[in-house]
């Protein structure tokens, strides 16, 4: 997806690999460009891409993606023929207008700003809060997205993972347009592991 959008470097990563600076230094030295732009896409990430931007040659400017549907948006906002302090604006407006929330599942009976959460329970978060605890994640699913949306929201993506089908993405795509009038619901393909969903709603 990312690709397709115009980045030019994807530096794999995860929830227990994060990249260090040097990765994040290694993935700009391939860039030939006079200005680059960074997107950590994890708030755990923010310190290390600002760390490279410090130490490269080159121009750098983090744009602090806190989550992948953040980059989407900030890479669909983004005009190539524009000034970089300009696109910086854009960028940082555009992930200003999106909402993300992820699902994943519980790998321990745990107790979590007063929740009781099992083992295997499906937990779906905004930003890093949960938010919603379920036992299917198709019910789960929709409670969550009925978290994230609001009045204002017109376009919901969902990136389904690795332990989803395309069939059972496209049919909570459709039961979630029933749900929420005027809203369009696209569906990709994100192949994400530990993470059956990850939501944007904007």
């Amino acid at each position: 997806i990312f690709k397709d959008l115009g980045v030019d470097v994807v530096i794999e990563g995860g929830q227990t690999m994060n990249p260090s600076t040097e990765d994040i230094l290694d993935a700009i030295s391939k860039i030939n460009a006079e200005h680059i732009f960074v997107f950590p896409n994890n708030k755990n990430i923010i310190l290390a891409a600002e760390q490279a931007r410090d130490i490269s040659e080159k121009h750098i400017i983090v744009v602090p993606t806190r989550a992948i549907p953040e980059c989407v948006s900030a890479m669909l906002a983004f005009s190539p023929d524009k000034a970089w302090e300009e696109n910086e604006k854009k960028l940082n407006k555009a992930v200003s207008g999106v909402k993300c929330g992820q699902m994943t599942f519980a790998v321990r009976d745990t107790n979590i700003d007063g929740i009781e959460i099992k083992t295997d329970d499906i937990l779906g978060l905004v930003g890093s809060k949960i938010e919603v605890v379920g036992k299917d994640v198709k019910e789960t699913l929709l409670e969550l997205c009925d978290k994230l949306c609001d009045d204002d929201t017109e376009f919901v993506t969902l990136y389904y993972g690795n332990d989803v089908t395309e069939e059972d993405a496209n049919e909570v795509a459709e039961i979630i347009e029933d749900r929420l009038d005027e809203v369009e619901v696209s569906v990709k393909y994100g192949g994400q592991p530990l993470y059956y969903y990850i939501i944007s709603a904007e």
